[in-house]
């Protein structure tokens, strides 16, 4: 008897390991995700902060209003397309994340499943007996 416990005790191990092993594969997806969104983030405030502070900023030496203007207006064009650039690198972002999830167990739930209704029926067919 004591043999059957240990046997039962030993696949009831090998059980939770292979449970959280999805999970795991999944923690770690969710750690590089933040980690790169975190970072092209970081990379975007960064333009936000430089064009802040071309903004700011009064160009040395020029009194004429109109080309005061001109420099601002084609500053903000290169700002928006600095800023074009980063939400295209976004979505790139995205489609990189989503193939990651994909490839690290979008479908271990559902292997997962099989293998309860095997324990449960192992639990039955013993109490059964």
């Amino acid at each position: 008897m004591n043999t059957e416990f240990n046997e039962q005790f030993a696949e009831m191990q090998k059980k939770t390991l292979e449970g959280l092993e999805p999970m795991q594969n999944i923690g770690n997806v969710a750690a590089q995700a933040f980690e790169r969104i975190a970072r092209k983030n970081y990379d975007l405030m960064g333009d936000l902060v430089d064009y802040a502070v071309t903004q700011a900023k009064m160009p040395e030496g020029e009194l004429d209003a109109q080309k005061v203007y001109d420099q601002r207006v084609a500053e903000t064009k290169a700002f928006a397309d600095k800023v074009n650039a980063r939400a295209a690198e976004y979505v790139e972002l995205a489609g990189e994340l989503g193939e990651m999830v994909s490839a690290n167990g979008a479908a271990a739930p559902a292997k997962a499943a099989p293998a309860a209704k095997k324990t449960a029926a192992k639990k039955k067919a013993a109490k059964a007996k």
